[in-house]
């Protein structure tokens, strides 16, 4: 999920191409019918439905992932992510490394930042992705521990997310 040495510019949006999962973990598909979209999450992860997104968390809470739908676009949420990260007194060391489109697996392009940060003492990577179809504006956000493999299956997340309604 890293940009290319294309040297483009964060800002030109570019095409890119999520890393592939490389790894043997089994993704279950979890549909939401009610909001309309579907996700492919590691199989031994929870799913909790709340009021305004779904949370998908791994057993050893290591990792998580929030799928929120609302009613900002998709330009109105990055810069609402990224302000609240810039304030954020717990989050320290903070670095975007992507910010770039992707195809996701109903066709639709969305938008995906990709940052590290320090919380806590510990190093977390986070890849947020944002996808406007039907008047519905919804966010995938994904963290984890940096000390751990999970770039290719969070890409793999990312790329399975698709809008059903």
């Amino acid at each position: 999920m890293t940009p290319g040495a294309d040297g483009q510019h964060a800002d030109e949006h570019p095409q890119r191409t999520m890393t592939p999962i490389t790894t043997e973990r089994t993704l279950n598909a979890h549909i939401d019918e009610e909001h309309g979209y579907r996700l492919a999450h590691p199989a031994d992860w929870s799913v909790a439905v709340n009021g305004g997104d779904t949370t998908f968390a791994a057993p050893d809470s290591d990792v998580s992932a929030v799928v929120e739908w609302d009613g900002r676009t998709t330009p109105a949420s990055t810069t609402a992510l990224l302000t609240e990260l810039d304030v954020d007194g717990y989050v320290t060391g903070f670095e975007l490394f992507m910010d770039g489109t992707v195809r996701v697996a109903d066709g639709r392009t969305g938008r995906v930042l990709e940052c590290t940060y320090v919380a806590g003492g510990e190093r977390w990577r986070l890849c947020y992705l944002f996808v406007s179809a039907n008047d519905t504006d919804y966010s995938l956000g994904i963290d984890w521990r940096d000390a751990i493999a999970f770039a290719a299956t969070a890409g793999a997340m990312v790329e399975s997310f698709a809008v059903t309604a």
